[in-house]
């Protein structure tokens, strides 16, 4: 499957890996373009599960600026449960994360981000029916210091940028590389084997790229995204 990205014209193919354990699933998206993030699910009991999101990025497509590398969201379709949905959460910078040039407090490893990122419900902006997100569309914030620019969300800025940075951020406040977010939910869940049949999307900058995860069951190993991208004002 392919897609096009609208901004530079070009065509790409992303691919996807998935590894699964008893209660972790670790999901890889790749773009060609060198555009790739990680996301493991954890479920860490019945009403909470744990995402770690990573910017593993390589590279970027031709006409990409400094805030349209920054990973932002990661969205899906389903839970699997009916009427599950998030009720809040938090979420921290990743063991060996900090931020780079927050206009306000820069933070280091394992710090809150709950001022910055949130969750939603979708679909709205390109995003599938349940995410986590610092773009502002739709968005409930964790809740937590404001630590870059205006208060509440105010993505790209506070995105995920790779290590090491691909263009540079001339400004933009970043984190780098990886969050990890634990999302509390309405109903019990018993396992996280909607991973295996929900589509998936990761989001770059605002509505910059995504990469999509086709729909239905064909992620045991191996399966095949396509990158579609159309750059939006939030």
């Amino acid at each position: 499957m392919t897609g096009m990205f609208t901004k530079t014209a070009a065509i790409a193919a992303a691919g996807l890996a998935l590894t699964s354990g008893a209660n972790a699933t670790l999901i890889s998206f790749s773009d060609p373009s060198g555009l790739a993030a990680e996301a493991e699910f954890t479920l860490l009991n019945p009403n909470q599960i744990q995402i770690r999101l990573q910017n593993t990025s390589t590279g970027v497509p031709m006409g990409f600026e400094s805030a349209d590398q920054l990973l932002t969201g990661l969205s899906w379709n389903s839970f699997g449960v009916v009427g599950q949905t998030i009720t809040g959460g938090s979420g921290i910078t990743g063991p060996t994360s900090s931020s780079i040039g927050f206009s306000i407090t820069d933070v280091g490893p394992g710090d809150d981000i709950g001022g910055e990122w949130g969750h939603g419900a979708g679909p709205i902006s390109g995003l599938l029916n349940h995410f986590i997100s610092g773009n502002t569309s739709g968005l409930t914030l964790f809740g937590g210091a404001n630590l870059d620019g205006p208060a509440g969300a105010d993505g790209p800025q506070a995105g995920l940028v790779a290590s090491p940075i691909l263009v540079a951020l001339g400004g933009v406040g970043a984190i780098q590389d990886e969050i990890i977010v634990t999302i509390n939910l309405s109903l019990a869940q018993p396992n996280l084997d909607f991973l295996k049949d929900t589509e998936l999307l990761v989001e770059f900058g605002s509505s910059a790229a995504f990469i999509r995860v086709p729909t239905p069951g064909s992620l045991a190993l191996f399966g095949v995204a396509g990158l579609a991208a159309a750059r939006r004002r939030r």
